[in-house]
């Protein structure tokens, strides 16, 4: 395999450990897991959505995300109610306590990247920024593939 594929693969665990589960000083994100997390922050992102499009979202069975989304629920960090559009549909909402916790972790994180990479050059931190981009537009159409 090439040299450089193995170690993009080492550098990005090496990047997922500092801000998956672990997170900076040994924490993630509350009492949330990553993947309530990531649900939570898709949730937030929509004015509304689906259990199956949550699921879909974060590469989840409507089952999976089910259970993640009692788990956010009973958090107080989200709401099921039906759409307004079709009332068949069951949508999720971000509750006030959900959006102030993911305002909340999304500040800690973004002021402790500040601070690792406010010693950087402005124009590295930009090639680092468009070349995550480039790497996020990959993984997901490898997804959708």
């Amino acid at each position: 395999m090439n040299k450089e594929i193995i170690d993009i693969y080492n550098l990005i665990q090496e990047i997922s450990w500092h801000f998956g589960s672990r997170g900076f000083n040994g924490e993630c994100c509350g009492d949330l897991s990553l993947v309530e997390f990531m649900a939570l922050k898709k949730i937030n992102e929509c004015k509304e959505i689906t259990i199956q499009e949550v699921g879909n979202a974060i590469n989840f069975t409507k089952s999976g995300a089910s259970k993640i989304i009692d788990r956010l629920e009973n958090k107080g960090y989200v709401i099921r109610m039906n759409s307004p559009i079709d009332g068949r549909v069951c949508c999720v909402l971000t509750t006030e306590k959900g959006i102030e916790t993911l305002a909340g972790i999304i500040n800690y994180y973004t002021l402790n990247l500040y601070n690792i990479l406010k010693g950087i050059e402005p124009q590295k931190v930009d090639q680092i920024r468009e070349s995550l981009i480039v790497l996020v537009d990959a993984l997901q159409s490898f997804k959708e593939g």
